[in-house]
């Protein structure tokens, strides 16, 4: 997998760039600065890199082998990785953090690079709020495919993953993480797989993938949301309320109907997990001003090649930013750590 093609090395340039996250974003990005001669620093808290490319789509959809060949070829370019390493300023705990043996304060890297590029993904699943959503048997589908990617490429025992053969799996939602779940089921010999949409097909980005799984068997319910888990210890089964589109949202009806299940995965997004926790709220130009950038899933929901393109025109910005402003350091770093807490206390 080419996370960037370099046709010639440029000549060394006097900057350093950190960036946190070697998912596609951040690997883009990487490429496109070593390739013109700067020096890179790639700060990943994963025992390698990837992101959810390596940790969290299905092996048959893309083989750890390929990720493993991309990230070799950006070491051959220069790129310097820091594996087993999490950045932290405000950040929570979140999905991966058992796999980083040491942490690196934003602070020092503030102090230490010239431009910082954010491209940590989005590794917080949103949590399914209805009655019996933390039953046994209820997963967030981003957690499940981790764990089963996990198992796969030989990092997790196959008995930290739920048994899904001959069972029903009941999918809420219909984005491409829907899809992975889906297909890891059916090949862990799930006897049957539903997914349900509070929209329609059409209105789902992943409706082509969709369209191809119900031909080869699974079930497909469009216009319903769920309402509650039914079971007492474990899950038994899903009460949905049957939805319409009014105006552009999603209206839910007086009409209910339930579907057994065995496991539930809820796939209703992610949130986004930088190292400022609020940088959802804050103002990129701002931080811009002191150095800052960000590309990928921390900003918003991308799809693979759209994360590597916004990495690589993040890339470019970096270096116009540079040769423009950072060989007088716009603001000082304990300006800069002051400036990012004014933003992420909406002070800005």
């Amino acid at each position: 997998m080419k996370f960037y093609i370099c046709r010639e090395k440029g000549e060394p340039r006097p900057f350093r760039i950190a960036i946190i996250g070697a998912g596609p974003a951040g690997l883009s990005a990487a490429g496109y600065l070593a390739c013109r001669g700067y020096e890179v620093h790639v700060y990943e808290k994963m025992p390698e890199g990837g992101g959810m490319v390596a940790f969290g789509i299905p092996e048959v959809r893309i083989p750890i082998r390929a990720v493993r060949e991309g990230i070799t070829d950006l070491e051959r370019l220069g790129v310097n990785f820091h594996f087993r390493t999490k950045v932290v300023y405000d950040s929570p705990r979140e999905l991966g953090d058992e796999w980083a043996e040491h942490f690196v304060s934003l602070e020092r890297l503030l102090g230490e690079f010239d431009a910082l590029l954010i491209a940590t993904g989005a590794w917080r699943p949103r949590k399914l709020k209805v009655p019996g959503a933390n039953l046994l048997g209820v997963y967030d589908a981003l957690s499940l495919l981790h764990h089963i990617k996990m198992a796969r490429i030989g990092y997790y025992s196959w008995d930290r993953i739920p048994d899904l053969k001959g069972k029903h799996i009941v999918v809420i939602g219909a984005g491409y993480t829907a899809v992975d779940v889906a297909i890891e089921a059916r090949l862990l010999g799930a006897e049957k797989v539903t997914i349900v949409y509070r929209r329609g097909l059409e209105h789902s980005y992943a409706k082509t993938e969709i369209k191809k799984l119900i031909t080869e068997g699974v079930e497909f319910i469009e216009f319903a949301t769920p309402v509650r888990i039914i079971g007492d210890e474990r899950a038994l089964g899903v009460e949905f309320a049957k939805t319409t589109i009014e105006e552009g949202n999603v209206v839910t009806t007086d009409e209910h109907f339930t579907l057994d299940a065995d496991i539930v995965a809820y796939a209703i997004g992610q949130l986004p997990t930088s190292p400022i926790r609020e940088v959802v709220c804050a103002n990129e130009e701002i931080l811009k001003e002191a150095g800052i950038f960000f590309a990928g899933d921390v900003v918003a929901p991308r799809n693979i090649g759209t994360a590597m393109r916004e990495g690589k025109a993040k890339a470019k910005e970096i270096e116009e930013w540079l040769l423009k402003k950072a060989p007088r350091k716009v603001f000082p770093v304990p300006v800069a750590a002051r400036l990012i807490s004014e933003v992420t206390n909406e002070k800005c």
